[in-house]
């Protein structure tokens, strides 16, 4: 994000300097000629028109590029609110249905871990336990949620996260 955050200004930067030199080429054409009293010729016009067109173009073009800017970032904050949002959304679940199936404390941890993904091996290493006990708690967890599988379980869980960001 740091990278593009400087190619941006790396980007705005080169815009602003041809910006500003053909605008002052533009203003110093204009004034040498009118202060000479010399009219253009059909070539000097059309040079002219495309500088004073590209200074036009520059100036829009860097509006455009900072409320653009402007916009992602506004969204980005409504997004990461949101993200927030549906975590603790989605915490409250997860607590909700732990209490509603009535696991013990050493069942919701395993739980927990299981949502997160945790092999049993590396659940009992993290628990000190056994990777049966871990077998044991999971297939009690399972029962008590009515689900066959650790993919059922965490199924249970991904439809209801998805369900909650879509009602947000």
């Amino acid at each position: 994000m740091f990278e593009n955050r400087m190619i941006l200004n790396a980007v705005i930067a080169g815009m602003m300097a041809a910006f500003v030199f053909f605008l002052f080429d533009v203003i110093f054409d204009l004034r040498d000629n009118f202060s000479a009293g010399i009219s253009y010729s059909i070539d000097e016009a059309i040079h002219l028109v495309f500088e004073s067109g590209a200074v036009l173009a520059l100036f829009f073009g860097m509006v455009s590029l900072f409320k653009y800017n402007s916009f992602l970032r506004d969204q980005n904050v409504k997004a990461q609110t949101q993200l927030s949002a549906l975590k603790l959304d989605f915490d409250e679940y997860v607590r909700n249905q732990f209490s509603k199936w009535e696991l013990t404390v050493a069942e919701k941890d395993v739980a927990l871990l299981l949502l997160r993904g945790l092999n049993t091996s590396s659940i009992a290493e993290f628990r000190s336990v056994s990777v049966g006990t871990i077998k044991v708690q999971a297939h009690n967890i399972f029962g008590k949620s009515g689900v066959s599988s650790r993919v059922e379980f965490m199924a249970l869980f991904m439809d209801e996260f998805i369900d909650i960001g879509i009602n947000k």
